[in-house]
């Protein structure tokens, strides 16, 4: 029997033992997971650890109440008493007449297979694990200003399986590896540090493990003798990398709750321009090799494929099934998968020609964002950008504004999308920006 069989199995039990306890519907979701975790530091072994876990969720819809139990004790003796526990502490709970599983139509019946799992995963032992971080920690050790230097690889082989009295059937297995490298460098009293990230469904995704170390030192080193600059409206050009943490406190009003709570200042925008005309984001949940690739979301309901924003006109926001209900509106999904900008055709090189001048952002710090008013706020670092070209280190800045006029204000894209992360931007040039410094 297959990992994915055993885990259905005891999620088909659970179902099937809430409905013999009352619950008029159920969800059952079993997750194990398996992950190693290397870190060298400054030459020496730091750590080596493997972990393992097993949950059940549970997903109890009784007389008009609804709760959701967890527990990672699966031992058949204590699953009786869990269950039972869960229908009657869900019953205890205020009436929600929206709470229901979607409708049979949507969810996901059977598995659909996507390339997420490397079958060479069990391959992989700790000697491996262990020469890759080392690789990428001596790669970052080469200067004379190298104060530290950490460097890790980590992997997870996962499987995931879901069922529902609603007609839900489905499971995934899905491996992930990362590979990164932080770098401390010496700058008179100050200790400035940068870093470089890798990761992927397979090992190949990661690239060489002494790029990884020597970015991550070339970045550090470029954080020598930042200071702030001047305060006003400024161009930036926001390196891919960064460009996607600002792009997630835009998304953080397209969900569901902000936008039934009244707390969204994209309430009413469906078909309206949100964005400059150069901006298309798409929710990809099929991307061969995506982090957030999956066939079912966190309610069962099949993983498909819709535009969020197109040139710049908002077209579907983040919808579970149970906001939707409440919302009046068709559901797509409560959680992005991959959200893919659509990339340009200039390099980062000829961005910041384009700039003249202005700040090249390589990293956010801090940082808050009002999903109500769209005002935001976050620290920046980066390079000066000079005549084209780049200048000095630049910190100790800020970056004010608002999301219903900032992302307007993009006007360019760069050609190379980030490929590390489940938000998948490139980087972008955008003019007028109220930058706060000295």
């Amino acid at each position: 029997m297959s990992a994915a069989d055993r885990e259905l199995k005891v999620a088909e039990m659970a179902v099937a033992k809430l409905q013999k306890l009352g619950a008029q519907q159920a969800m059952a979701v079993v997750r194990k997971s398996r992950g190693v975790e290397c870190q060298v530091r400054d030459k020496a072994l730091e750590k080596l650890q493997e972990s393992q876990s097993a949950g059940l969720s549970v997903h109890v819809y009784v007389d008009g109440r609804y709760g959701v139990h967890t527990t990672s004790d699966l031992r058949p003796a204590e699953l009786d008493g869990f269950l039972s526990d869960a229908v009657q502490l869900t019953r205890m709970l205020d009436a929600d007449p929206q709470r229901s599983l979607p409708d049979a139509a949507l969810v996901l019946s059977k598995a659909q297979e996507l390339p997420l799992f490397d079958p060479g995963y069990a391959k992989l032992d700790s000697v491996k694990r262990k020469a890759l971080a080392q690789v990428a920690e001596a790669a970052g050790h080469t200067e004379p200003r190298i104060v530290s230097v950490t460097a890790g690889f980590s992997d997870e082989d996962a499987v995931t399986a879901a069922v529902a009295s609603n007609g839900l059937h489905a499971w995934q297995r899905d491996t992930a590896y990362s590979l990164s490298a932080e770098v401390t460098v010496k700058d008179g009293d100050k200790r400035p540090e940068d870093w470089w990230y890798t990761a992927g469904r397979r090992t190949a995704d990661l690239g060489k493990a002494e790029e990884v170390g020597k970015i991550a030192m070339s970045r550090a080193l470029s954080r020598v003798g930042a200071k702030s600059l001047p305060s006003g409206e400024m161009t930036l050009v926001v390196e891919n990398r960064a460009a996607g943490r600002l792009l997630s406190y835009f998304l953080q009003a397209a969900n569901g709750r902000s936008l039934q709570q009244k707390q969204s200042f994209l309430d009413g925008q469906i078909g309206k321009a949100v964005m400059g005309n150069l901006l298309t984001l798409r929710d990809e949940p099929a991307l061969v090799g995506g982090l957030g690739s999956r066939s079912f979301d966190r309610e069962g309901m099949a993983a498909k494929a819709f535009g969020v924003v197109e040139g710049g006109v908002l077209k579907n926001y983040y919808l579970d099934w149970y906001y939707a209900r409440k919302l009046g509106l068709p559901p797509t999904t409560g959680s992005q998968s991959n959200l893919v900008v659509t990339a340009g055709k200039l390099s980062l090189q000829e961005l910041v020609a384009q700039a003249k001048n202005g700040l090249l952002v390589t990293s956010l710090i801090g940082g808050n964002s009002n999903s109500l008013t769209g005002d935001f706020s976050v620290g920046l670092q980066g390079r000066a950008i000079v005549n084209g070209e780049l200048g000095p280190a630049v910190a100790e800045v800020n970056l004010t504004g608002n999301h219903k006029t900032f992302w307007t204000k993009v006007q360019a894209l760069g050609n190379e999308p980030y490929l590390y992360g489940s938000l998948r931007s490139p980087s972008l040039l955008i003019s007028g920006a109220a930058v706060s410094g000295s």
